[in-house]
């Protein structure tokens, strides 16, 4: 039997049975399956919750007796994360692959897959749309890729990158299904593009080779125009994508270009000025502002990350800058 305890993403809930015919309809309806498959029914429990988002979709779903889906070629790309049991994915003709807490499994959009779930098995699946894999791919190589993007599912993934992809998912999974977190829209915005650009980093495809060959550095001047779009855009959603839009470089090249310049990232400065903001906001506050209340207003949908990004930077926490401004009032 699957564990009562509350499950990854049960604010988005889908379904929770004990009929395959009921499981079979929800896969069938809301995931897309063309096959679905249980050896002996008596013993089947299903449970699976799904959220979209603009272009991610964040899935949870568990079994507690074998069951067999197919899925038929898809616009996305789809990362299964192990969670608790083990599965196993058969991509078109080839050999099982495994899904648990040490593999993960990378399907490319418009791949066919089978997945053997075994008994107790618990997945977290992250869905992103090709179109959006596309844009990333084109603003990463600088050019509009020419061929379509294929993973190469038997490759090792890449640490850290995949260990941060794993936690990103995980971060994202939680939050979302927290009755306390109020992520805002231009977070939620950057959090899918984290996402999105990590996928590409940790896993394998056919342009791997071309992102890891050293990039072109451009001038400082590029920097200094991606900085001036963040400090007049902090208030909005800011991608990786807009800056390399922004600047007319690729985004390996704007890394390249913060990192010899400044020695920090463009999404590390974008946050330095949130934090900036949100220091002057605390200072020129009144009675009945709060600290929670100024740091969703820059964009900080968790106060404990707020406040130790805050004191890393200005060395000490808002509570104490928002109390010294309510002591000269």
């Amino acid at each position: 039997m699957l564990d009562d305890r509350e499950s990854l993403l049960s604010r988005s809930p889908v379904i929770r049975t004990g009929d395959p015919e009921e499981m079979r309809h929800a896969l069938f309806t809301v995931y897309g399956a063309s096959g679905f498959e249980v050896p002996d029914p008596d013993d089947f429990e299903g449970v699976a919750n799904y959220l979209r988002l603009s272009n991610v979709g964040l899935g949870f779903c568990g079994y507690g007796a074998k069951t067999v889906v197919e899925f038929p070629e898809a616009d996305f790309a789809r990362l299964q994360i192990g969670l608790k049991g083990e599965a196993g994915v058969i991509l078109g003709n080839k050999t099982t692959m495994p899904v648990n807490q040490q593999h993960v499994v990378i399907t490319s959009p418009g791949q066919p897959t089978t997945i053997i779930f075994e008994p107790e098995f618990e997945q977290l699946i992250l869905r992103i749309k090709a179109a959006a894999l596309e844009n990333a791919l084109t603003t990463l190589l600088g050019a509009k890729p020419r061929t379509t993007l294929v993973f190469d599912p038997t490759a090792a993934p890449t640490q850290p990158s995949a260990q941060l992809l794993r936690e990103l998912t995980l971060f994202l999974a939680s939050q979302l299904n927290s009755t306390a977190a109020h992520l805002l829209k231009p977070m939620l915005l950057e959090l899918e593009q984290a996402l999105i650009v990590t996928l590409l980093s940790a896993h394998r495809h056919n342009f791997t080779d071309v992102l890891e060959s050293p990039a072109k550095e451009p001038s400082p001047l590029v920097v200094r125009m991606a900085e001036e779009y963040i400090e007049a855009n902090w208030t909005r959603a800011i991608t990786i994508e807009d800056l390399a839009s922004q600047t007319s470089t690729s985004i390996r090249s704007l890394y390249a270009a913060f990192r010899r310049s400044r020695g920090y990232t463009p999404m590390a400065f974008a946050k330095m000025v949130r934090l900036q903001r949100a220091k002057k906001m605390l200072q020129e506050a009144n009675q009945r502002t709060s600290v929670s209340e100024i740091a969703f207003k820059c964009g900080f949908g968790n106060l404990g990350h707020f406040a130790s990004d805050f004191r890393k930077l200005f060395g000490e926490l808002p509570s104490e800058v928002l109390a010294r401004t309510r002591g000269r009032l």
